[in-house]
């Protein structure tokens, strides 16, 4: 009696795992990175590392997207990033896996499992940074990578008070550098809060906007220090935002000082 052989498909070791979307939040130490985004040349960048780690995890290619780029130098305590992967492993277990293949300037704070829509830029609702100044006669050591040391007098009251001209929809055009990726796209952001306090030789400047343009919070700080400092007359920050010309704004603040401190959604 013949028996008919019975032909085995291939097994696809994936078939059987359904695609996860993960959200994960992140803290880094941006001195020793250039920026998020991967460059062209191969430098050291947050966005480098962490696909570096996933391969490590995956054994595939994973596409990261962030809340948005972080320049060289500049910090964040809520990076927001997602990716999507076929995979059986659930969140704990990516913050693991992450954990053991990441360098030590990168954290992995929270890992969740979100709905396969959610995109980490476009579904924010808002961002907030802090700008950290240190103000005294001689500058630090140990926070030297965590600052702008700025060993000129301040005078806040001048500075709150430009601030306020900040608040709510502008044109921003006076405060982005330049960037020809962007060039044609809109420049008007929302402002929604400014804080600037001071405990003792520490100023903090927090902004939260509904999105950010290129250096936009580091222009916004130079021109801030200039009212500060007397340089920037009464009303000088209402002035700026209607020319729209770089040019007329501040200095461009030190990176170091800066910090993605949250992303809303």
């Amino acid at each position: 009696m013949n028996v008919k052989a019975i032909s085995k498909k291939p097994v696809n070791p994936i078939a059987n795992k359904s695609i996860k979307n993960f959200k994960l939040t992140l803290e880094y130490d941006g001195t020793d990175f250039n920026g998020w985004q991967i460059q062209s040349q191969g430098e050291r960048t947050v966005q480098g590392e962490i696909q570096k780690a996933l391969l490590q995890i995956f054994k595939q290619e994973v596409n990261v997207i962030s809340s948005g780029r972080t320049d060289a130098g500049v910090h964040a305590l809520g990076q927001v990033i997602n990716f999507k992967i076929r995979s059986r492993m659930i969140p704990r277990e990516v913050q693991k896996a992450m954990t053991s293949f990441l360098p030590s300037d990168i954290v992995i704070k929270d890992v969740q499992e979100v709905g396969l829509k959610f995109h980490a830029q476009y579904d924010a609702i808002s961002k907030t940074y802090r700008y950290t100044i240190l103000n005294r006669a001689y500058a630090s050591a140990k926070e030297r990578n965590f600052c702008q040391f700025y060993p000129y007098k301040i005078n806040l009251v001048r500075m709150r008070h430009e601030a306020k001209s900040f608040l709510g929809k502008n044109d921003f055009k006076s405060f982005e550098a330049a960037d020809h990726e962007r060039a044609k796209h809109s420049t008007v952001r929302q402002i929604k809060k400014i804080n600037i306090r001071k405990k003792d030789n520490w100023i903090t400047i927090d902004i939260e906007a509904d999105g950010f343009l290129y250096k936009m919070v580091r222009n916004m700080v130079g021109t801030l220090l200039d009212a500060g400092s007397g340089r920037l007359p009464k009303g000088g920050v209402r002035t700026i935002l209607s020319k729209r010309d770089r040019c007329l704004a501040g200095q461009t603040a030190e990176p170091q000082g800066l910090c993605l401190l949250e992303v809303r959604y």
